[in-house]
């Protein structure tokens, strides 16, 4: 299973740092495609839009089409001009000619024509002038029913153009051979003109046209804004500078549908990303073995050798394996940066699930280098990861309440948005106003948080802010598959106004006595090693849970009264005692107790040997043989510390109850004495105890019991009669003294 294990967290981890790059190769991207992946920059990536998208802008440039604007005022306006010369040389063909000189003046203002005052009088003189004008006007208005440009260098390898009619709302569209430059028409006119007065002098013809040709107006007008907006998209659209991604930054989102300058940005990156992948991905996974290799050996050689307990190996590992998914799953299925990443939900899961700041601590800096491989493969993500991760360590301790988890959350958003400023501010500005003391410019400290730095912030503070609700979420899953409890779960069995617990005060209040003092031994020895003290507490209130279905069949219930053991079978007696631990299992198991609390049910007793039945069973059949199974518990031995320590609180409280005139010396030996024959007896065997360990444990519970039984001033009628020493309960027969003083190695 560990190996499989191992195998899957490797294999995921390449995965996650490859899978954009497989989707890609397998699913190449196409037009008008939806993608279902939020593609990322895994390195440092420069995108020359000039150079992938030159051929699609000459090729959207060629088929832009221009925009005109038809100006019906133009066309008036050229005729009344024509109009006006007309009129005006009515006026002066019966002046004098002194008056010639005011005509040409007044020709060179309005019509911005030179007529030398010879050619005016030539045209004055002509006999039939009136016709010649209203022929001229007449081939001028012909020319002016076309489309006429000031000029064709805006239609360079166009086929059409749109013009717009004031008088309407659209556009209509024409050919470019439909069109007529200016230069065109005035050839056309004078072409026109020379052909139908081909019999006027050319002395009173020239000026005339000279003046026609100028009073010609286009009557189209290239519209300049309308034509850069549409050349403004076509640059939105077809860009020309060069575009730079850093690691981690969005490519193309997810859902989206693929465009050209989309298929464009993918090809250069694939491009650019395979000349580098075939050197990144050995080097890949030679780290990634060696941190998972790491750290299976720090579990082993480091951790197996610091904690009380073996290393709950398949749970951390499944534990990594499903951050990598889940954190790998917000990058490719979201557009968020990865500040947004819930990292801390890794060290919050493993101390709410008791597994110590120890095992938290490495898997969090094991975890942090494996999200920074597929994140953004530097050092300030390392970082980012790593502090935020030991802060969750350091401030998820000793949470009662599913609630309080938002503490840790709040506190490790703050020094995530602190590590992101330090990273990304512009130092260099903050410390040179900072200097200045006497002219601190407090717009000028405000303006290094830009909007981006903003973003970047929030974006981490919420990262760390959702980090607990989620492991909460995912609490009640790794309870169920790793048969484990969180401190949250367990800390609603603290609570002595528990149905079960007051039942069992109703029932047996012997046993709930026993069961208190117990647990206020467990703890003092738990505390005194390490151990998991409220899991210690929480199984000594419930340890004896079974014998309140039948009471009376226990000495601490019996009260001084008649012992029912006396009149039975050591075989008989031996049953009832040994099914007080699997009743007191169904019983637990009917309440939905964590399992955990189940496990040192079963094993606060091991498989201990009754010494008081065998003892009774050997002498009330000499001659025979007595099966030590018949007297011993089904176990199984203590697995963990927790366990140990409860069999020898257990243990403790009930021997320490027959002592007479109690004294340090006395417990200490007491104490001794039971750990010896637990020892010699193989029940710490399976289970990690040291002999400093058990020196400490040894002392604590000496201190324990010394305050519990700490002397007080007896009272005159205490004084009057001294009480006699009292028969102890289940003796067969007359036994030494000391049976009285070791009365837990009769059960």
């Amino acid at each position: 299973m560990r190996l499989l294990l191992n195998f899957i967290l490797i294999t995921l981890t390449i995965l996650a740092c490859t899978v954009e790059d497989i989707y890609l190769f397998f699913w190449p991207p196409q037009p008008n495609q939806i993608i279902n992946l939020t593609i990322r920059s895994r390195r440092d990536f420069s995108f020359d839009q000039a150079e992938a998208l030159d051929d699609k802008r000459k090729k959207a440039l060629s088929q832009y089409i221009p925009v005109y604007r038809f100006k019906p005022e133009n066309v008036e306006a050229s005729k009344l001009k024509f109009k006006w010369f007309m009129n005006e040389l009515v006026l002066y063909q019966n002046k004098k000619q002194q008056e010639i000189e005011n005509l040409r003046k007044r020709l060179q203002e309005e019509l911005e024509v030179s007529l030398t005052r010879a050619d005016i009088l030539g045209i004055l003189k002509h006999r039939d002038l009136k016709n010649l004008l209203d022929g001229i006007l007449t081939i001028e208005e012909s020319v002016l029913q076309n489309k006429i440009l000031s000029e064709s260098q805006n239609l360079m390898g166009k086929n059409t153009i749109e013009i717009q009619n004031p008088n309407s709302d659209g556009m209509a569209t024409h050919s470019v051979d439909d069109l007529m430059a200016l230069d065109k028409a005035h050839l056309f006119v004078e072409e026109k003109v020379r052909q139908l007065f081909w019999q006027v002098d050319k002395r009173v013809l020239d000026p005339v046209l000279k003046v026609s040709l100028a009073t010609l107006q286009p009557n189209l007008e290239f519209d300049q804004s309308e034509n850069q907006k549409r050349l403004d998209q076509i640059n939105r659209e077809f860009p020309s500078k060069i575009v730079s991604y850093k690691p981690g930054e969005v490519l193309v989102p997810i859902r989206k549908t693929l465009n050209e300058k989309d298929l464009l940005l993918l090809g250069s990156y694939q491009k650019d990303n395979i000349s580098n992948l075939y050197r990144d991905i050995p080097w890949i996974l030679f780290i990634i073995l060696f941190i998972v290799v790491s750290y299976n050996l720090f579990l082993s050689r480091i951790l197996a050798n610091g904690i009380r307990n073996n290393p709950p190996y398949p749970f951390l590992l499944s534990l990594l394996i499903i951050t990598v998914t889940i954190l790998k799953g917000c990058l490719v299925l979201t557009l968020f940066p990865f500040y947004f990443l819930p990292f801390c939900l890794l060290p919050i899961l493993i101390i709410s699930l008791n597994h110590g700041k120890i095992t938290a601590t490495g898997t969090t800096l094991v975890g942090a280098m494996l999200v920074s491989l597929f994140t953004e493969p530097v050092y300030n993500v390392l970082v980012f990861f790593t502090f935020g991760g030991l802060t969750a360590v350091l401030v998820s301790s000793g949470l009662k309440k599913r609630l309080q988890i938002l503490i840790p959350s709040f506190l490790v958003g703050i020094i995530n948005a602190l590590i992101v400023m330090f990273f990304n501010m512009d130092w260099q500005t903050a410390i040179t106003q900072i200097v200045r003391l006497h002219k601190v410019e407090i717009a000028g400290l405000i303006g290094l948080f830009n909007a981006a730095l903003i973003t970047d912030i929030s974006w981490a503070f919420i990262g760390g802010l959702i980090a607990g609700p989620l492991a909460l979420l995912l609490l009640p899953l790794l309870e169920i598959s790793s048969h484990t409890a969180s401190s949250f779960k367990l800390n609603r069995y603290m609570d002595l106004h528990r149905p079960l617990l007051k039942e069992l005060l109703s029932e047996a209040p012997g046993t709930y006595q026993h069961s208190m003092t117990v647990a206020y031994l467990a703890q003092s020895a738990g505390e005194a090693i390490g151990a998991n003290t409220q899991l210690l507490r929480i199984a000594a209130y419930y340890h004896d849970i079974g014998k309140m279905k039948n009471p009376k069949h226990f000495i601490e219930n019996q009260f001084n009264g008649e012992n029912l053991h006396d009149t039975l079978d050591p075989h008989e007696s031996a049953k009832i005692i040994i099914n007080h631990v699997r009743k007191g299992l169904r019983i637990v198991q009917e309440n939905r107790l964590p399992k955990a609390v189940m496990d040192l049910i079963l094993q606060h007793h091991g498989t201990q040997l009754m010494e008081y039945f065998h003892n009774a069973a050997a002498k009330a059949n000499p001659s025979g043989t007595i099966a030590d199974k018949d007297f011993r518990y089904p176990g199984p031995k203590p697995q963990s510390v927790e366990a140990a320590i409860l069999m020898v609180a257990d243990a403790v409280e009930a021997a320490s109850r027959s002592m007479q005139d109690p004294t340090r010396k006395k417990f200490d030996k007491m104490v001794r004495l039971i750990l010896v024959k637990r020892i010699v007896d193989g029940q710490f065997s399976e289970c990690d105890l040291t002999s400093r360990d058990l020196n400490k444990i040894v002392l604590s519970l000496v201190d324990s019991l010394e305050a519990s039984f700490h002397s007080r001033i007896r009272y005159p009628w205490q004084e009057k009669k001294k009480p006699q020493k009292k028969k102890v309960a289940w003796r067969i027969g007359a036994k030494e003294e000391k049976d009285q003083e070791d009365r837990a190695f009769r059960l």
